[in-house]
């Protein structure tokens, strides 16, 4: 349906691809980066910076399916044995859990 086999991708199964496909439709041509579609599922930080100074680096609240869907993909990564599971443990050992698991899905944009 979108071009791609979104099922390829370690973690995310048919209904988490079902559920991305749904909320956002095939057609990406609306996001013009990965990074613009990140933003909009709320997965990317926030920058509030005053005088060179980061006050605040916290991800916008969003009620979104698709969000939520690859937030439950990401955490399913904890025993995976490839590269996205890797980075969600190293994240794990950074950071606190939902902030790595926020962190484990922003990294599926690229």
């Amino acid at each position: 349906m979108c071009g791609v086999d979104l099922t390829r991708i370690d973690g995310i199964d048919v209904t988490t691809a079902l559920a991305v496909i749904s909320e956002t439709g095939a057609d990406m041509s609306r996001f013009p980066t990965a990074g613009h579609f990140a933003s909009w599922l709320g997965l990317c930080p926030g920058t509030k910076i005053t005088g060179g100074k980061v006050m605040s680096g916290k991800t916008k609240r969003v009620a979104n399916r698709a969000a939520q869907a690859l937030r439950l993909a990401a955490a399913a990564l904890r025993s995976s044995q490839s590269a996205l599971g890797a980075y969600f443990r190293r994240m794990c050992g950074r950071m606190d859990k939902p902030k790595a698991v926020t962190a484990a899905a922003h990294s599926w944009r690229a």
